[in-house]
């Protein structure tokens, strides 16, 4: 098992375990807080870039992860079968997605769907609609 595997399986035994509502006081005291679990949830997202499945297409997805230490930023840019992600606030979104931190750590390992966060008003979009099936589209999350 990679380091990244056990840090997600970590991260997961966390969501299962810890209430919503304590988890993100859990992750801040983990090694790296916050941003640390964040940049493992981003880069597991890209390593889960299908370029086929994207084959032609581009965007971006900015998302605005609100924390108890104030707005987290992050974007996933997709763009000639190349995904990569960033901190910060990116210049021309695609799509926003807000949404609150013990949430986005959930839908990052794969314990709440993305549609089931929109549908449950966790997830909040503004920009194309369209843009927003895409991150289940062009992405491979496997079961974890």
């Amino acid at each position: 098992m990679s380091v990244q595997q056990e840090q997600v399986a970590e991260l997961i035994e966390l969501v299962e375990s810890v209430p919503s509502k304590k988890l993100e006081q859990a992750v801040a005291e983990r090694e790296g807080g916050l941003d640390a679990a964040l940049t493992l949830v981003f880069d597991l997202l890209v390593s889960e870039f299908n370029p086929t499945k994207a084959a032609g297409q581009k965007g971006v997805f900015q998302f605005d992860i609100t924390s108890a230490e104030g707005q987290k930023l992050h974007y996933v840019h997709v763009e000639n079968g190349e995904c990569r992600t960033d901190k910060g606030r990116h210049e021309s979104p695609d799509i926003t997605i807000g949404i609150k931190f013990p949430d986005m750590l959930a839908m990052g390992v794969g314990k709440l769907p993305g549609a089931k966060a929109f549908l449950t008003g966790k997830l909040k979009l503004r920009g194309s609609p369209l843009m927003g099936t895409k991150l289940g589209e062009w992405f491979d999350h496997p079961e974890m």
